[in-house]
Parts: C-alpha cells; sequence; structure tokens
C-alpha cells in the first residue's frame, strides 16, 4: 500500500491506482488518492508528498541464563 498526504486536509491518504495519460508535454503518471476524510484527488504522482513508514521494531533476542 503506498501511502502520501491529502492535499487538501493534510490526513493520511492511500494511493488508489496509478495510471499514465497523455499530455502535451508526453506521457504523465498520475495517481488518485483518497484521504481518510474521503476527499479524493487525481493527480500526477510527482507532486505526491511521501510519508515515512514507521520502521518495523527488531526483535530482540532474550537470553535466559
Amino acid at each position: 500500500m503506498d501511502l502520501t498526504t491529502c492535499p487538501e486536509c493534510g490526513e493520511l491518504a492511500e494511493v488508489q491506482w496509478r495510471a499514465v495519460l497523455e499530455s502535451t508535454d508526453g506521457p504523465v503518471e498520475h495517481a488518485r488518492v483518497q484521504c481518510v476524510r474521503r476527499h479524493w484527488f487525481l493527480l500526477p504522482v510527482a507532486s505526491l508528498a511521501l510519508v515515512d513508514r514507521p520502521a518495523v521494531p527488531e526483535r530482540r533476542r532474550v537470553f535466559h541464563l
């Protein structure tokens, strides 16, 4: 799952799909984004904000003596 932020409210949003659309400057990759508040947008992938995913904590080994 690709995550970004909503351009309108700043909440967490999911990239639902991507597609390449033609333009006068050549093909441009676009994405449909929907946030937790149900706003949705179709915008160029280059304008998406990257969201840092939380790191998966390493499992600590416990040694019993």
